[in-house]
């Protein structure tokens, strides 16, 4: 059989397999969202808090097949998934690529089942700084400032999960113990324990009866301490009348934790504050006045002690504020100085350079201009890579002699000179350091970029979207996009991508194509890095 009749062989297999879950995207690239089998005690971890759940997201492979499979080499592939992190993407990607691949074989499905085999019985999330290799084929793993917002969301699609799967059963409800559909009963959010209506109204009109509203209303369920939410109350009773006096008590309870009553130093009665501006308070028990601050008798004609002590210490407080000020201008002014005079040494390197333009449209300047300083803050850590395995190595102390932890190699830490392209990201920097937006690096741009109007006529907003700007690098900001910048070579897309770091592999944001940015060519795999050009430069 040809190539071509072993994917078609294929696509149909895995249709048939994935149904709803196979997506074709073209002719030769298509989509599988993959579900993990997780066992009854599946466990999701974030630092000490620790959640067990039985429903996960799918994860997203991309299959891109092309004239060498399965004959000679196996599909690219691309793997996405949004709870796992950058790192465990790409050690993800490494054991597709151990794969041991049969010439002539078709291996997809084989690939599915190792990826299903990467969630076992935990899945442990981090929100600390992991060390990657920056492999573009694992996309959209999250950044580990995000790991909280990641886990409430686990938690929350795996209950949505769990309550479909219960609506769609016959449940025995804990109280009367009679067997009724699962819609018919309310599952509570807090613990999960579940109850028919009319059980659940009948205990909630009594607790209201007994004087139990508010967070004292807790799960009949015995020993279980969690309360029942609002919303949750106000499905069960399905009366107005009756949650409108759930909702009065509860909000007199609340009343009487505010803050807005003093004890009369005298009788020890309640006394209301009210909001006038003057400290006076009146007993209405014993009629006697005082002051709302200090306790002791009202003082009308004098400041009180209490207030008299507080604008001391805010005068203070602004003298030495106006002191600190001062001085910090001082400094910015020297500050000022020194960095004007290195600027302007590095735009004369900048000078220098060989001549290059590009041509985009003026709505995706902005996007470039802000990957473009996204780049410079990776290129600003003080790492290098491992001359074995290339994986970014951080050096934050002691000697030159360096080991990876990766792959064992042991190597000497290089001192190298600073270049032209990282006096570009110095002057970046300075930009972003000094206004804390990139407002004014953009105002820059534009003044060096060469609007192509032809035509004297108006155009109104949308056309002006699609403008040409012409940018070269004879201007500082310009050599920063300019020296990153390079097309899609898909005939259909052409869309500009920003290269990342040292890396020459790139997947085109818009089409998901792969290509080299020094030649512009398309690849497939990493095996056009060994035979054609370099992949770090």
């Amino acid at each position: 059989m040809s190539n071509n009749e072993k994917q078609a062989d294929e696509l149909i297999a895995l249709q048939s397999i994935f149904d709803k879950k196979f997506r074709l995207l073209d002719d030769n690239q298509y989509e599988i969202l993959i579900e993990f089998d997780l066992s009854t005690s599946f466990r999701i971890q974030l630092n000490d808090k620790i959640s067990f759940i039985k429903y996960l997201p799918a994860l997203t492979l991309i299959i891109h097949y092309h004239d060498e499979y399965p004959s000679d080499y196996p599909p690219s592939f691309i793997v996405s998934c949004f709870y796992f992190s950058k790192y465990d993407l790409e050690k993800l990607c490494q054991k597709l690529d151990n794969y041991l691949f049969k010439k002539g074989e078709v291996c997809v499905y084989d690939w599915i089942e190792i990826i299903k085999q990467k969630i076992t019985n935990e899945l442990i999330l981090n929100d600390k700084f992991q060390e990657y290799i920056n492999d573009p084929r694992a996309l959209n793993g999250y950044s580990f400032e995000n790991a909280k917002n990641i886990l409430q969301y686990l938690i929350n699609y795996n209950y949505e999960r769990e309550n479909e799967y219960f609506q769609k059963q016959f449940q025995t409800c804990f109280i009367c113990e009679d067997t009724i559909p699962g819609i018919d009963c309310i599952r509570l959010y807090r613990c999960g324990h579940f109850y028919c209506r009319l059980c659940l109204n009948n205990y909630i009109r009594m607790n209201l009866e007994n004087g139990l509203f508010g967070e004292k209303l807790h799960c009949p369920q015995y020993e279980c301490k969690q309360s029942l939410l609002p919303t949750e109350i106000k499905q069960i009773l399905h009366s107005d009348q009756l949650y409108e006096r759930y909702e009065k008590l509860t909000l007199q309870h609340s009343l009487e934790l505010m803050n807005d009553i003093l004890w009369c130093s005298r009788c020890q009665s309640p006394v209301l504050i009210n909001n006038e501006n003057d400290n006076l308070a009146i007993c209405y028990q014993c009629h006697y006045t005082f002051c709302k601050k200090c306790q002791e008798l009202y003082h009308s004609q004098t400041m009180c002690p209490k207030d008299y002590i507080i604008e001391q210490l805010r005068i203070q407080k602004e003298k030495e504020y106006q002191r600190l000020q001062k001085q910090k201008e001082e400094a910015l002014t020297q500050l000022n100085k020194i960095e004007e005079n290195k600027k302007n040494s590095r735009e004369k390197k900048v000078l220098k350079q060989k001549y290059r333009q590009i041509v985009i449209k003026l709505s995706e300047k902005d996007r470039l201009l802000e990957e473009g300083l996204n780049v410079k803050q990776i290129e600003s850590l003080n790492t290098q890579r491992c001359p074995n395995c290339n994986i970014r190595i951080e050096k934050n102390g002691g000697c030159s002699h360096m080991h990876c932890s990766r792959c064992d190699y042991h190597f000497t830490w290089q001192t190298i000179e600073k270049t032209e392209q990282s006096d570009i990201c110095l002057l970046l920097n300075n930009y972003d350091r000094q206004s804390n937006q990139i407002e004014s690096v953009k105002e820059d741009l534009n003044k060096v970029a060469n609007i192509d109007n032809s035509s004297e006529q108006e155009t109104d907003s949308d056309e002006i979207k699609d403008l040409a700007v012409s940018i070269d690098n004879k201007s500082t900001i310009g050599a920063a996009i300019v020296s990153r910048v390079r097309r899609c070579p898909g005939k259909l897309c052409k869309k500009l991508n920003i290269k990342i770091d040292q890396d020459n592999w790139i997947i085109c944001n818009e089409c998901m194509k792969q290509f080299c940015f020094l030649c512009g060519h398309a690849i497939f795999g990493s095996r056009h890095f060994e035979k054609k050009c370099q992949r770090y430069t």
